[in-house]
């Protein structure tokens, strides 16, 4: 069951007797906060914090003729700077070939041919280097054949003929590895009319040393040593197997 009650005043009415005052004027107690300005100097200074020096004064604005001084200082180091550098440079471009510097301008472009040219020259040092090696390995292998030529050939047959008395004597010198056997000079000595009277054989070291002692045999009358030490020498060697 809804049970209505209609009022005797109307809401504007209620207004109009009790008017609410405005909101600029009503007295609203806030709560009381501590202020930070009062709080004490002790309690806003941080811990272990150190108190900053203030800058030093410069002492060119108390002393104009000495920051004056320092500024002539510094502009003569830098042209004496400057200088030096030009004439580095100057003595790097005289070094560069022409065909570095043709159609570069640039100091920085200079730079890098100059880069350029030194491994160019480190390259052809180490060409000619290699190749000074392979000439001294190939000069020391012809040093080492023609000592080796040089040994074999004092080591070869050797046949000397001198004047003995009425006849002549021959010594033979012998080696081991090529042999020019007795034989045969005993045969060429009988061949040119000479009788062989002495034959004596001795060995030295690795060699043997053959003297034979031969006089003519009647139908020789005049010997000649030079042509008989030329027949000896070119007969034939018989090397050693």
């Amino acid at each position: 069951m809804n049970c209505r009650i209609d009022s005797p005043f109307s809401f504007d009415v209620v207004d109009d007797l009790f008017p609410l005052p405005p909101l600029s004027c009503m007295d609203i107690p806030l709560p009381q906060l501590p202020s930070v300005v009062s709080r004490p100097a002790a309690a806003l200074k941080p811990k272990n914090c150190r108190r900053r020096k203030p800058p030093p004064v410069s002492s060119d604005h108390s002393n104009p003729n000495e920051h004056k001084k320092r500024k002539i200082i510094h502009r003569d180091v830098e042209r004496q700077r400057r200088q030096e550098m030009s004439t580095l440079y100057a003595t790097l471009r005289s070094l560069l070939p022409f065909e570095y510097l043709k159609g570069k301008r640039s100091i920085c472009d200079h730079m890098h041919e100059t880069v350029k040219y030194i491994r160019h020259m480190q390259r052809q040092v180490q060409e000619l280097s290699d190749k000074r090696e392979e000439l001294k390995k190939l000069s020391g292998e012809d040093s080492d054949a023609g000592t080796a030529e040089t040994l074999s050939a004092s080591k070869r047959d050797s046949v000397a003929v001198r004047p003995r008395g009425e006849g002549v004597q021959v010594v033979l010198d012998t080696g081991t590895q090529h042999r020019l056997p007795v034989s045969n000079i005993l045969e060429a000595l009988l061949a040119v009319g000479l009788e062989i009277v002495g034959c004596i054989s001795t060995k030295i070291n690795d060699r043997f040393l053959h003297t034979i002692e031969a006089v003519p045999d009647g139908s020789l009358r005049n010997i000649d040593v030079s042509e008989l030490h030329h027949k000896l020498t070119n007969l034939e060697y018989f090397p050693l197997d």
